[in-house]
């Protein structure tokens, strides 16, 4: 079944903007350090006391603790957050949840409506959702690009190290050199790009089976950093219409990249100027022949438009161009001898023509992670003295970096929210436990994981530090958690943050929508600086107005009871309602038996909402 266009975002209910990844990190379903066999009602377990004066907001219940007797100076609402703190999951029947509550107070009772676990996945029909990345409030369905995703930098070989490492899938040719010369309007060039599997000669390296070929290229536009190559057949010098555009469309495309280009850079760090050979690394400038200018290259992505087309890739950076081409590939997943030899990344033609906004907010994602290999990889392989020292960003780290770098260009760039990664809380709001924060799914679940990333990256801007903390997260040495961890311990005001402490205190900012006085509580509602204009405010608690529609960007609340238990992904969580009390009193919360300890229970507590 093919739902309408018209009511494609309805029903998913979920919005998510593309990505393209430079590496995968994949976790298996497995349960570590093990209590018991699964979560019980009756144990023996301790009763602690707490009391909420307005002082704080969050408490962890550990292990040993069965009954929690919470007193409340005031009237508040209460919540219960279950954390998966470990690298695999949690199935759901090995999770806590609250066998009974007894008030004491007045009006003790169910906060909110909560749903059920049957309730929770409000997922369409479409033909196919292998590598959807996510759906936009027009309905247009997003993919990635898997052979871009799917890059695993080659293993330094065995003969060197550093600048002299050898890669152990290059085979050797002699370095090239070129001289390279401002190239003009008009310049022609053969780039490899992939074309439909019946094309004949078509080279077939990947293991999708996805086919390349070269096709001629015309310089349609340049700018002081950018070359835009547009594919001859993706050219029309008349009226730009189809997957066939002008070399007007090429001149603004230029000019918007042009203008983001240092902006970002000043954040996020200088992509590289090296190229990657059989004999280490060499000058971009010299050994390409467009220099150290970046290539965006526009043609019809994966030869797949058709009129009033609504699903496919916007764009992609695949790091394969960062090599130089090699004569013949040495496996049938070896790309190395598809490389275009330069700073490059993709757009497609039809969505250019069709989506404007969308591809110049792609063009930010994709020079991040253009940025993002140089930075990190490429660094890393740079001074390398044996495998395990080359470090790249696993893909949620990865394509975090990407989306908040679209988020903090928004504004810059005059792109409204449905262009915007901010259109992906939609989506996060209804089915942010399907994915935790370090892992990466793929299939039907891959838009959890992109919604995710961004909710999380959002968060970490808007509380410890904006562009100060995103760069030193960017250029530091190190990649993922503890790539956020050092950043955080660089600025004075976070220097007692961790990954570990913010990821903690994430659930405060996505449920508590009223601060006790006196107390900071983390929240999406702030604007920081950005790059060239503010991130602006996020209120998770109205409602987003999108083309004169609402969406609910809050996060569902799920029952604490056992009835409604998901599986805890790695660094993931759920979010639950528990109940209020109307005046001041107590309540005593009991809960089941633990069984993991990478399971951690918190309960939190807000004055009354209202009140």
């Amino acid at each position: 079944m093919r739902l309408s266009r018209k009511n494609i975002f309805t029903t998913v209910l979920g919005f998510i903007f593309l990505c393209f990844v430079t590496s995968c990190s994949f976790v298996e379903d497995v349960v570590v350090t093990v209590i018991s066999s699964f979560s019980t009602d009756n144990w023996d377990g301790e009763t602690v006391s707490k009391v909420y004066n307005g002082s704080t907001v969050q408490y962890e219940i550990p292990n040993t603790v069965r009954t929690v007797e919470l007193t409340a100076t005031e009237a508040v609402d209460i919540f219960m957050v279950k954390m998966n703190v470990g690298t695999t999951t949690i199935p759901l029947n090995s999770t806590r949840y609250i066998v009974s509550t007894t008030g004491s107070g007045q009006g003790f009772g169910s906060l909110f409506s909560s749903r059920s676990a049957e309730e929770e996945n409000p997922l369409m029909e479409i033909d196919d959702w292998e590598n959807v990345s996510g759906i936009t409030p027009s309905g247009f369905i997003r993919k990635d690009y898997a052979p871009a995703r799917d890059f695993v930098p080659p293993a330094l070989g065995s003969s060197g190290s550093g600048r002299s490492a050898r890669l152990a899938s290059v085979v050797s040719e002699p370095m090239k050199s070129t001289i390279t010369t401002d190239l003009e309007v008009g310049a022609t060039k053969d780039l490899w790009v992939d074309v439909p599997a019946s094309t004949a000669g078509a080279i077939d390296t990947f293991v999708n089976s996805s086919k390349y070929t070269k096709r001629s290229a015309t310089l349609q536009a340049k700018k002081g950093n950018c070359y835009i190559w547009v594919l001859n057949d993706n050219f029309t010098d008349k009226t730009a219409s189809g997957d066939k555009i002008t070399q007007t469309k090429a001149v603004e495309l230029a000019e918007k990249f042009d203008s983001m280009y240092d902006l970002i850079k000043e954040v996020f760090g200088e992509e590289s100027d090296e190229i990657i050979s059989v004999y280490g690394f060499n000058d971009i400038s010299t050994a390409c022949d467009t220099g150290t200018k970046v290539n965006i290259v526009v043609y019809d992505i994966e030869d797949d438009y058709t009129t009033g087309q609504y699903s496919g890739v916007a764009g992609y950076f695949w790091p394969k161009d960062y090599y130089i081409a090699t004569d013949t590939p040495t496996s049938r997943d070896d790309v190395l001898p598809l490389s275009n030899e330069g700073k490059y990344f993709y757009v497609d033609s039809g969505f250019l023509n069709e989506y404007p906004d969308m591809i110049y907010s792609t063009l930010a994602h994709e020079f991040q992670h253009m940025i993002n290999f140089g930075q990190k990889t490429m660094k890393s392989m740079e001074t390398a003295t044996k495998q395990s020292d080359v470090v790249s960003s696993s893909t949620w780290s990865n394509e975090m970096m990407s989306m908040v770098c679209e988020d903090m260009i928004q504004q810059h760039l005059g792109i409204s929210a449905a262009d915007s990664p901010i259109s992906r809380l939609i989506f996060f709001a209804q089915g942010y436990y399907n994915s935790g924060l370090t892992d990466w799914l793929l299939g039907n679940d891959v838009a959890y994981s992109y919604a995710g990333a961004y909710a999380f990256g959002a968060y970490l801007a808007r509380n410890y530090g904006g562009t100060s903390l995103i760069k030193q997260i960017a250029t530091n040495k190190y990649v993922d958690q503890e790539a956020i961890t050092q950043a955080l311990k660089s600025n004075k005001a976070t220097s007692g943050e961790t990954f570990e402490s913010v990821f903690k205190k994430y659930p405060q900012a996505l449920v508590l929508n009223k601060s006790p006085k006196g107390v900071t509580v983390p929240t999406f509602n702030k604007s920081v600086n950005g790059i060239g204009g503010a991130m602006p405010k996020i209120n998770l608690f109205e409602e987003l107005i999108i083309e004169g529609k609402s969406y609910s960007i809050k996060p569902v609340l799920l029952s604490p009871k056992s009835t409604s238990r998901v599986n805890l992904r790695p660094y993931g969580f759920t979010l639950h309602s528990v109940g209020s009390l109307n005046s001041a009193g107590t309540v005593n919360i009991t809960f089941s038996s633990p069984v993991n300890e990478n399971e951690k229970i918190y309960l939190l507590v807000q004055p009354k909402d209202g009140n």
